[in-house]
């Protein structure tokens, strides 16, 4: 019997470790898409609608023109870096919440509970790093501008 409880236990982490790299590599792919100051978010929009254009795609022209159309409108970079730092202030809190779980559970001594929380405490750590990442990102194309 707990040999099956182990063996359930190993299945269930090495599924929550999968899928939290999937959506890690899907979140990256869609940031690198995205931009992180105002003038490369305008850059890259252009680029697609570049590419769009040679390959005939029409509805994707339009939906990158009004997208365009709104980075132009709406887009400021003191509102971007604002959403950075708060994004970091979240993730930092949301690791001190985690810190604190992984602690309770450690008094606890339960090894199923210790290991849950030793995982959430690494995904709000891997968080917070890109979440610092991205505003390191931003201060650096800030720059370059």
């Amino acid at each position: 019997m707990k040999l099956l409880i182990k063996s359930t236990n190993k299945l269930i982490f090495f599924t929550l470790m999968i899928i939290t790299f999937m959506s890690s590599v899907y979140a990256l792919n869609h940031e690198e898409y995205q931009g992180v100051t105002c003038f490369s978010k305008k850059q890259r929009i252009e680029k697609q609608i570049d590419y769009s254009k040679k390959n005939g795609n029409f509805y994707r022209i339009q939906g990158l023109e009004k997208a365009l159309h709104d980075i132009n409108t709406y887009c400021n970079d003191d509102d971007l870096e604002a959403k950075y730092k708060q994004k970091m202030i979240e993730k930092t809190k949301k690791v001190t919440e985690k810190e604190q779980d992984l602690a309770k559970a450690l008094s606890k001594g339960d090894p199923q509970k210790i290991a849950k929380q030793k995982l959430k405490l690494n995904n709000a750590q891997k968080e917070l790093s890109e979440a610092k990442t991205k505003l390191a990102e931003f201060y650096e194309e800030i720059k370059a501008e």
